[in-house]
C-alpha cells in the first residue's frame, strides 16, 4: 500500500482528512474523522498503558502557551530553526535540505553551499541566499499586543518547568519519571505529506530524571528485548538490548531501557518488527540539548519515517531554567550533607522596614542563594538587599546538581499513519488492515442479515448488550453482508457478527475473525464474550 492509497482510504473510511477545506486547505494540519478518532485513543490507551500504568510515570497535562522567558532559557528561540531559501518570483518557500539529496544529514555551512545559485523547482528563477528560520509560533497574551508567548514546540517545557513540583510529589526521591500527552505547534516552512510533517501535531513524551553519574540500570526483561540498531557509522546491528549495552552499542543504560520500550510499545500497536528500526544521529543532526540520540523508524512506501526519537538531554533544560529564573531546579546529593554558614532573611526586620511588601521580596528570594547585595524586584523598583535584612545560620546542607534526564518522544500522527500502511493486507480477493483488537477502532461489527423479520430488532438488542459490558460495538446494515465485511475489514475491526433467523430461533450467532476468515457458531453470551477485551 503507497501513500496515496493510505490517503485515499484514510478519507473514504474518516479516519482523516486535509483541515479546512471548505476555504482553501491550509497546509500542515488535518481534521481526524470518528475511525481515526477511535484510532488514535485505542493507540493512546496502549501508550498510558506502557508508560504510566506499568512504568509507573507521573502524568502531567501543561499549558499549550508559553512565556517568551521560557524559551529564551530552553533555547528554542535561538536553535530552533530550518533552513530557508525563498523564490522572489514565484514568492514560494522551500526548506533548503529538501532540494538537496542527502540534505537532512548535512551541515548548515556545506548545505548553503549546495543550494547557493539552485533555481527554484517551481519557476526556475534563481533561489535567494539560505537563511535561517525560527519555528515557533508567536502569540500575545493579554489585551492590545499582550505579553510576548509562543505556542510550544514540545511538550517537554512543560515537564521541565514542573520539575520541582513533581519532585515533591514523589516525595522528593529520584529516579522518577513524567508523562505527558498532548498538542504541539511547529510553523513548518513546507508542511507535506499528510500527517507525517504537520504544523499541528500531538505527542507523547516522557522525561526520566535521575542522578549524575546515577543512571537506572536495564532491567532483565529489557535486555531481552530484539531491536535493528543502524549507529551513526552507518553499520546496522540485528540483536538484543542487553547486547547492544554491553557492547557500547548503546552508551547510556536508560536510552537502552527506553528503546526497549519504544521497540515494545510499537510491535504491541501493530507496527510489524521487520520494518522497525533505531537510527542514531550524527554530530552534525543531533539537537542543541541532546548528547545521544536514536530515532526509531518505521519502513513505509515513503522511505523511512521517524515516529519515535530517544534522547540523552543531560541536564540541559533544568540548568537552563534554574538559571534563568528563580527557582530551584537543583536537587541534594545523598551522602554530602555538611555544615555550611548561609545567609538567612530576617523577617522582623524586613516587615518593619517594608511592610506590605515584605511578602514579596520573601516570595522573590525563596530557593535563592541569599547574600548581601540581592536584588529583588518590588512593584517595578530594584530593590537591594543589604546584611542588614539578613543573618548568618549555620545549616546542614548538601551539595546541590542539576538532574538529567532521558526524553522517549513518540508521534502519534505519524504512528497513526504508519500503522495504516504497515497493517495492510491484500491476499488477491480482499484489501485489509490487520490491526491488533489493541488498536481496531471498533472491537465488534454487529450486522443483522437483513432489515426484516426482525432481525435489526435483535442486532439492535444485541448492541446494547455489547455496549452494556464494554464491548465497543459498530452496527452496520446497508448493502450485503460481504459488502459490510469488507468495509469493516478495511478499517481494522477484529470480529464481525452476523445476526440471521437461526439467531431468533436458539440465540447463537456468527462470530468472523477479520484475518483468517474463520467463522464459529457461538451463543451470544459466548461470542460476546470472547470479542471482550
Amino acid at each position: 500500500m503507497d501513500f496515496q492509497k493510505v490517503i485515499a482510504v484514510a478519507t473514504r473510511r474518516g479516519v482523516f482528512q486535509p483541515a479546512f477545506e471548505a476555504y482553501g486547505g491550509l497546509a500542515g494540519f488535518i481534521d481526524y474523522g470518528p475511525v481515526g478518532v477511535r484510532m488514535r485513543r485505542r493507540i493512546l490507551e496502549v501508550w498510558r498503558g506502557h508508560y504510566v500504568i506499568n512504568a509507573g510515570c507521573l502524568e502531567l497535562d501543561g499549558a499549550l502557551i508559553g512565556p517568551e522567558t521560557l524559551f529564551q532559557a530552553s533555547g528554542h528561540l535561538g536553535e530552533f530553526d530550518d533552513a530557508l531559501v525563498n523564490c522572489d518570483d514565484c514568492k514560494k518557500q522551500f526548506r533548503a535540505d529538501h532540494l538537496v539529496d542527502g540534505g537532512e544529514e548535512m551541515s548548515r555551512e556545506d548545505l548553503a553551499k549546495a543550494v547557493s545559485g539552485m533555481a527554484c523547482p517551481s519557476c526556475g528563477a534563481p533561489l535567494s541566499e539560505m537563511s535561517s528560520f525560527n519555528l515557533m509560533f508567536s502569540t500575545g497574551v493579554g489585551a492590545g499586543k499582550g505579553l510576548p508567548g509562543y505556542l510550544r514546540p514540545e511538550t517537554a517545557q512543560s515537564i521541565f518547568l514542573a520539575f520541582p513540583w513533581l519532585l515533591r510529589q514523589n516525595r522528593g526521591k529520584l529516579p522518577f519519571a513524567a508523562a505527558q500527552i498532548g498538542r504541539s505547534f511547529r510553523n513548518e516552512i513546507s508542511p507535506r505529506q499528510g500527517p507525517l510533517r504537520m504544523r499541528e501535531f500531538t505527542q507523547m513524551e516522557v522525561e526520566h530524571f535521575f542522578l549524575p553519574n546515577n543512571e537506572p540500570s536495564l532491567s532483565n526483561d529489557l535486555r531481552e528485548v530484539s531491536i535493528v540498531l543502524l549507529d551513526s557509522s552507518g553499520k546496522e546491528t540485528s540483536t538484543t538490548v542487553g547486547k547492544a549495552f554491553d557492547g557500547q552499542i548503546i552508551s547510556s543504560s536508560l536510552v537502552a531501557c527506553h528503546l526497549a520500550r519504544a521497540q515494545h510499545f510499537l510491535t504491541t500497536i501493530g507496527i510489524p518488527s521487520d520494518k522497525l528500526r533505531f537510527r542514531q544521529h550524527g554530530s552534525n543532526e543531533m539537537a542543541h540539548y541532546s548528547s545521544d540520540c536514536w530515532d526509531g523508524e518505521i519502513k513505509t512506501s515513503l522511505g523511512w519515517v521517524e515516529v519515535v526519537g530517544v534522547a540523552h538531554r543531560g541536564d540541559y533544560d533544568l540548568s537552563a531554567h534554574g538559571n534563568a529564573s528563580s527557582k530551584e531546579f537543583r536537587v541534594p546529593v545523598p551522602g554530602t550533607e555538611k555544615e555550611t554558614e548561609v545567609w538567612v532573611p530576617d523577617i522582623g526586620k524586613l516587615g518593619k522596614e517594608f511592610k506590605g511588601d515584605a511578602k514579596i521580596i520573601l516570595e522573590a528570594i525563596k530557593g535563592s542563594e541569599l547574600k548581601p547585595g540581592f536584588s529583588v524586584d518590588v512593584n517595578g523598583n530594584n530593590v537591594e538587599l543589604t546584611s542588614d535584612y539578613m543573618a548568618l545560620k549555620t545549616e546542614r546542607r548538601s551539595e546541590m546538581v542539576y538532574a538529567n534526564v532521558v526524553e522517549p518522544s513518540f508521534g502519534l500522527d505519524r504512528i497513526l499513519y504508519c500503522l495504516l500502511e504497515s497493517s495492510w493486507k491484500n491476499d488477491g480477493e480482499r484489501e485489509w488492515i490487520s490491526l491488533p483488537q489493541e488498536t481496531s477502532p471498533y472491537d465488534l461489527l454487529v450486522a443483522p442479515l437483513m432489515t426484516k423479520d426482525g432481525l435489526d430488532d435483535k442486532a439492535h438488542e444485541i448492541m446494547k448488550s455489547a455496549i452494556d459490558i464494554g464491548v465497543d460495538a459498530y452496527y452496520d446494515e446497508a448493502g450485503s453482508i460481504g459488502r459490510r465485511y469488507a468495509r469493516a475489514d478495511e478499517i481494522g475491526i477484529f470480529f464481525s457478527m452476523t445476526v440471521d433467523h437461526q439467531t431468533l430461533e436458539d440465540g447463537t450467532v456468527t462470530l468472523r475473525e477479520r484475518d483468517s476468515k474463520d467463522q464459529n457458531r457461538l451463543s451470544i453470551e459466548d461470542a460476546l464474550n470472547k470479542v471482550r477485551r
